[in-house]
């Protein structure tokens, strides 16, 4: 909030200025000359460089949420959250101008994990051999598909004790999936990436 606050407290002319440095500051990977700029930026406003930093987070933040989300317009948003109009409308542009970039840059830094696409298997029994007459030893080769930038597809030759264990296993992992605590990190999760 007192960030926000401090950005209602700047001049209007220094909006687009504003919005486009933290346009640079989310997209720069270079962090000493972005701490350089900051603190040349803060002293010819003659502000703190945290207060600076801090309104630089708030521009930042719309442009990450608004690009996670997909949003097509940001102004009643913001106006919502208590930005000014014009400041919201500044946001916008900018936000329209370099959507590509943002919607990238934000799933990029976003968390990629393995999600599970699907099951194929196939049931093999060993009938007998010549030392072991009546006997039938079930095998069974499974493949996993995954959603993985590294492999679409795994593999695993399991008995059907190691099946029944791996089935139990994922069996008490969407059970936990439906606890509170499980949801609650997931919310938090989606919140941030």
């Amino acid at each position: 909030k007192a960030s926000l606050q401090f950005l209602m407290t700047l001049p209007t002319l220094l909006y687009p200025d504003l919005v486009k440095s933290a346009l640079a500051v989310l997209l720069s990977t270079k962090q000493a000359k972005l701490t350089q700029q900051l603190t040349s930026a803060a002293a010819k406003l003659k502000v703190d460089v945290q207060q600076l930093s801090g309104a630089l987070d708030v521009v930042t933040n719309c442009f990450i949420n608004g690009a996670k989300k997909n949003l097509t317009s940001l102004v009643e948003s913001l106006t919502a959250g208590g930005i000014d109009e014009k400041l919201a409308e500044v946001i916008q542009t900018t936000y329209q101008d370099n959507w590509e970039i943002l919607a990238e840059t934000t799933r990029k830094s976003a968390v990629q994990v393995p999600e599970y696409k699907g099951l194929e298997w196939r049931l093999e029994c060993g009938v007998g051999s010549r030392s072991l007459h009546d006997t039938i030893t079930p095998n069974i080769l499974t493949k996993w598909s995954i959603s993985d930038p590294s492999t679409s597809s795994v593999h695993l030759n399991c008995d059907v004790l190691t099946l029944h264990h791996i089935t139990e296993s994922l069996r008490s992992a969407q059970l936990e999936l439906e606890t509170f605590h499980a949801r609650k990190m997931i919310r938090n999760l989606n919140r941030i990436g």
